[in-house]
């Protein structure tokens, strides 16, 4: 019989240095937790408004008994990225989880023939994060990451709905150190001291909208980057000291930085093109260049470009 622990060692084996297993039941506690988010702060354009959606798996495959889950830390440490948050620097890692769970979830079917899954990673109606919690992978921040006792935050996470059942894994016991140094350092004060969030105040959010208000368009005047934001992971003392990952496929075609002046020049096309490899190639390139500094927006450079 294929156990948990089998599937674990063959992911290891493949270098996903951490696994887990939760039930597909649906999860009582997150739905209370988001009708409470709801009550409070807007609705993030990217999350999925139907509440079961989020909250119970058999929504995505009836089959489901158990998820197993994989994080894919992304942190290189000698790579020290000017105007894009880690994530987005390194090769997409949608693609990159997405092959790991394929070659999981061939391994699994040359053990159960008649299994039905489904990949998971970023873009499904469920709570990543939360599968990831309810699988012993990590403890909630106050910065709303989920963080790994060994490789902090600097992760994403993919996930397999299967249809055999496993023994789950238990929460970890471990808790947010609470030095609040994520809530004092987020530029747009988007943290509160009771785990609170509001997405319209998130530097990292307001990179990837399309469009945003005159009050957005000021707290990204006041820092650096063009998409996504590391500040509240860059002090959280769970990430110091982190080590390096070992997904190789993170170290090739590393991207330092986007070039408001070439990435105007560049046609929709040839952007798509030039960055299709990259997590934030999804945006247009309209999306962010008004992510730069007000000076890229003069003259012809940009108001002359093609589309």
């Amino acid at each position: 019989m294929l156990t948990a622990e089998k599937i674990k060692a063959y992911a290891q084996s493949l270098s996903v240095p951490a696994c887990g297993v939760c039930s597909a039941k649906r999860d009582e506690q997150l739905a209370e937790r988001l009708y409470k988010q709801r009550a409070r702060y807007p609705l993030c354009g990217f999350e999925e408004a139907d509440i079961e959606k989020r909250v119970n798996p058999k929504c995505l495959l009836p089959s489901a008994q158990s998820v197993f889950v994989c994080i894919f830390p992304y942190y290189v440490g000698e790579a020290q990225p000017e105007n894009l948050a880690r994530f987005a620097s390194v090769r997409d890692y949608h693609r990159i989880a997405r092959q790991y769970l394929a070659l999981i979830a061939d391994f699994i079917g040359r053990h159960e023939p008649h299994l039905e899954y489904k990949i998971l990673c970023d873009t499904s109606p469920l709570a990543d994060r939360q599968l990831a919690y309810r699988a012993g992978l990590g403890f909630w921040g106050k910065n709303h990451m989920l963080i790994h006792p060994r490789f902090g935050s600097y992760f994403c996470i993919g996930s397999l709905l299967l249809n055999i059942p496993l023994l789950p894994d238990r929460p970890i016991g471990q808790q947010c150190s609470g030095c609040d140094a994520c809530i004092r350092a987020c530029p747009g004060g988007a943290l509160t001291n009771d785990f609170g969030f509001d997405c319209e105040k998130c530097i990292s959010y307001i990179t990837q909208k399309k469009e945003i208000t005159d009050g957005q368009t000021q707290l990204l005047r006041k820092q650096c980057s063009v998409y996504g934001c590391d500040v509240c992971q860059k002090v959280c003392p769970h990430n110091q000291n982190v080590p390096d990952t070992p997904i190789r496929e993170f170290y090739t075609d590393m991207l330092p930085k986007l070039d408001g002046h070439a990435l105007a020049a560049m046609s929709g096309r040839a952007f798509k093109r030039a960055y299709e490899s990259y997590a934030f190639s999804w945006c247009s390139k309209t999306t962010l260049l008004k992510n730069f500094p007000e000076d890229m927006k003069d003259g012809d450079i940009i108001t002359g470009r093609q589309l």
